[in-house]
């Protein structure tokens, strides 16, 4: 099953701060989006078919990836080009728009959450998520290290290697240097030689 899932915490109503887990089930057409809603104190849920996200958006040329991408990316990067409307107290309505050139707004999509009567199982949905992303962060760091230890290692290996190199090329240009002195001496004897018996 190909699922995706983000975590967002913002800021809305009179700076109030909610977190919102989404889960966007791409196989399972009748249920397609879940929202966990919590503003730390309530949590509101809602569980959304594919045809009802189809009502829920207000596109005409319908293209659930378009969707579900400006629904990820609004959370995703703190609501940059778009707006968002939270009201309500037992069913919070949840509104999305893009924000075009000269401020024009067109709506995304607006969704219903229930209040739940039970906040339990959300609180532990969204702590689940979190501990597998704190785990799967920590895999990845892990993995980051081991290759920058590598990479320490090649560059302490090539450093070593270059200064092997760089002592060959002193010892052999010592070597040319002395050789060369040895027949630039030896040649200007000969020429003397030559000198003296051409007198």
């Amino acid at each position: 099953m190909v699922q995706s899932e983000l975590l967002s915490s913002f800021k809305h109503e009179k700076n109030k701060r909610f977190s919102l887990l989404q889960i966007w089930n791409d196989d399972d057409q009748d249920e397609f989006l879940k929202l966990i809603l919590t503003d730390y104190l309530n949590y509101w849920t809602g569980k959304y078919s594919l045809e009802e996200i189809k009502k829920f958006s207000n596109l005409n040329d319908f293209d659930i990836n378009g969707i579900k991408q400006q629904f990820i990316d609004a959370f995703a990067t703190d609501f940059q080009n778009f707006s968002l409307k939270v009201e309500g107290l037992e069913t919070k309505k949840l509104e999305i728009k893009k924000v075009l050139e000269s401020e024009i707004k067109v709506k995304v999509i607006s969704i219903e959450l229930k209040i739940a009567s039970d906040s339990s199982l959300l609180a532990e949905e969204i702590f689940d998520f979190s501990i597998r992303k704190i785990k799967n962060l920590q895999k990845r760091n892990e993995l980051l290290e081991n290759e920058i230890q590598e990479l320490r290692e090649q560059k302490n290996e090539a450093v070593e290697s270059l200064r092997e190199c760089v002592n060959q090329k002193e010892v052999m240009e010592f070597d040319l240097y002395s050789k060369f002195v040895q027949i630039l001496n030896e040649k200007k004897s000969k020429i003397r030689e030559l000198a003296k018996s051409d007198e």
